[in-house]
C-alpha cells in the first residue's frame, strides 16, 4: 500500500487543527481525508468543542466524497467563472445525494456579478442557501504576509467574512 501523506495535530492560536501534508508528487486519497476527519472528530470530543469544519479539496473525486461523509451541513465556497458553476452543481449534487443541507458562498463576487447571480439562483434552485458573498480585497495578500488571518485587519472583504461566518453559525443553530 502506497502513502501519499501524514497527518498532524497542530496548537494554533485559534485553537487545535488537525491537517495532513503530501508527500512529492503525491495525490490527495480519500484514505488521507477520512484520517484526517476521523482524528479530528476524535479530538473535538476530548476537548469538548461543539464544532468541526472540514476544508475539502475542490473537485468531487473520492478525497471531497470521504470529506462530506458524516458533515451535518456543507458550504461551498465558488467563484464566478463557468469552472466555478460546474464544479459548484457537481459538489451540489453530491449534497443531495447524500442529504446534507447545503449553502453556498461566491469568492470575489464582485469580479463577474452576472456570473454571481447565475450560480446564486441555480444554487437556490437546486434545494441550496446563499451564506454570503466576499468581495475580491488585496488585502488578503498582505494578512497572508504579515501571518494574519483576514479577519484580523479592518477591511471590507474581512468585514464580508465576518458576516459569513454569522451567517453559517445561525444556520447551524449557535452564536
Amino acid at each position: 500500500q502506497r502513502r501519499c501523506g501524514e497527518w498532524f495535530v497542530s496548537d494554533t492560536r485559534c485553537g487545535p487543527m488537525v491537517h495532513a501534508r503530501l508527500g512529492v508528487a503525491a495525490e490527495n486519497s480519500g484514505k488521507l481525508v477520512s484520517t484526517v476527519r476521523r482524528e479530528a472528530k476524535h479530538l473535538a470530543e476530548e476537548e469538548n468543542l461543539n464544532m468541526v469544519i472540514v476544508d475539502g479539496p475542490p473537485g468531487i473525486g473520492c478525497p471531497v466524497i470521504a470529506s462530506l461523509t458524516g458533515a451535518s451541513q456543507i458550504l461551498v465556497v465558488t467563484e464566478p467563472t463557468v469552472s466555478g458553476e460546474h464544479d459548484l452543481e457537481r459538489v451540489l449534487s453530491l449534497a443531495r445525494h447524500f442529504q446534507i443541507p447545503a449553502a453556498i458562498c461566491v469568492n470575489k463576487f464582485d469580479i463577474n456579478e452576472e456570473m454571481t447571480k447565475r450560480i446564486e439562483d441555480r444554487a437556490v434552485s437546486a434545494g441550496a442557501t446563499i451564506a454570503g458573498r466576499i468581495r475580491y480585497d488585496a488585502s488578503v495578500t498582505r494578512a497572508q504576509i504579515q501571518k494574519k488571518a483576514v479577519v484580523e485587519l479592518d477591511t471590507p472583504g474581512a468585514a464580508d467574512m465576518k458576516q459569513l461566518w454569522k451567517n453559517i453559525n445561525l444556520a447551524a443553530g449557535m452564536k
